[in-house]
């Protein structure tokens, strides 16, 4: 049998063209599944009587005050007082305890609206026990 180079020639590119045709697949495109992740459920609003009140108390600096009297013929009149002037002011806030940890969590978001946190009571510069006006 004889053969020409022709006809091996155009059987060979015959067979890659069919074989090109056969082997290449179609592209498919991979599913992917969003993973199933549980969120541990955390209350929308705390209840107050539910978490512990933390208060750091204010800084105070205690002064003496001197008033001198004029009181003739006699001896002026001294009086002393001594009066409490805040430094820094008390501070208040709730903590939620985690029970696994033990590590508090300090909450913002009450269900009462009426809660007071921060900043509390007498401002810096202010004298406690002094008479308010009025």
């Amino acid at each position: 049998m004889r053969l020409s180079i022709k006809a091996i020639a155009l059987s060979t590119a015959a067979s890659v063209v069919i074989s090109g045709c056969l082997v290449v697949p179609e592209p498919v495109e991979p599913v992917i599944q969003a993973p199933v992740v549980e969120v541990p459920t955390t209350p929308v609003c705390y209840e107050v009587s539910a978490l512990q009140r933390v208060e750091i108390p204010a800084e105070t600096k205690t002064v003496v005050g001197i008033s001198l009297i004029e009181n003739p013929p006699y001896d002026p009149i001294e009086q002393r007082t001594e009066q409490k002037i805040v430094m820094k002011q008390a501070q208040v806030f709730y903590v939620v305890t985690d029970p696994e940890t033990g590590n508090q969590t300090e909450v913002t978001n009450f269900c009462d609206d009426a809660v007071e946190i921060g900043s509390v009571g007498p401002a810096p510069g202010e004298v406690i026990g002094a008479p308010s006006r009025g």
